[in-house]
């Protein structure tokens, strides 16, 4: 049997440093800035949307964000990570969690669209950056 490879790295740190690029991601949704969300993606991002659409690459994802956010009644959409599981080698991530979409319609009332995702993270750089992202959704609600 082949001797196990140490760890070389600190899980807790790695998922920590996760959440904190899933909490700049929601900040550059929030402020509809596309530039601070491609410092979060692999040039080679692959995603499934929440209605089966693929998207492959980070022109293509940014230019799906810059639609969303010239509609007027756009607001934002936000990714809360429940579980994230770091490979034994550090180099990648596994992310599960909820997101919301919301938009504004007429008298002051939300359109709220929920549902669950995944992310696969991959290290490069010393920085987490998302390499794959499937969004399903799971209805609507206030």
């Amino acid at each position: 049997m082949p001797t196990p490879i140490p760890l070389s790295h600190n899980p807790e740190r790695e998922r920590q440093a996760i959440r904190e690029q899933r909490r700049r991601f929601n900040e550059a949704i929030a402020a509809h800035d596309t530039r601070k969300l491609d410092a979060c993606w692999l040039a080679d991002i692959h995603v499934s949307t929440s209605d089966g659409q693929p998207i492959v690459g980070r022109a293509a994802y940014q230019k799906a964000f810059e639609t969303f956010f010239a509609m007027p009644n756009f607001i934002t959409f936000i990714r809360t990570p429940g579980q994230i599981t770091v490979s034994t080698d550090g180099r990648t991530a596994a992310e599960t969690g909820e997101w919301d979409g919301q938009w504004r319609l007429a008298a002051n009332d939300l359109d709220i669209r929920r549902g669950a995702y995944m992310a696969s993270w991959r290290k490069e750089g010393g920085r987490w950056l998302i390499q794959a992202e499937l969004y399903v959704p799971l209805g609507n609600g206030q």
